[in-house]
């Protein structure tokens, strides 16, 4: 498999993060994951991504909590690079199951 390009997966993984929080179970799901991998402030975010999204949903809000994935996961991946992969497969993974229950 090839090596993950970081940025890609920040962006990548910014994005469905965001879609993942428009369902409670895809994001308490995410949450779990990435607590397990990344440690807990993580989780925490991910569900207060979910309710900031459902209390002011709309493109704005989407591209916003979008931006600010982005960053959180360019940096616990400069900081933590053995979750590179892991993060890569678990994005490409959800991406698809997401994909098929649109």
């Amino acid at each position: 498999m090839p090596t993950a390009h970081v940025q890609r997966v920040a962006w990548d993984g910014a994005r469905m993060i965001v879609r993942a929080c428009a369902d409670r179970d895809w994001a308490v799901w995410f949450a779990n994951w990435i607590n397990e991998h990344a440690g807990p402030p993580f989780g925490q975010l991910v569900m207060q991504c979910r309710t900031r999204l459902v209390a002011a949903y709309g493109y704005e809000a989407a591209a916003l909590e979008t931006g600010m994935w982005r960053v959180r996961l360019d940096d616990l991946m400069a900081q933590r690079p053995d979750l590179v992969e892991p993060l890569a497969e678990i994005v490409r993974d959800a991406t698809q199951r997401l994909r098929t229950v649109a």
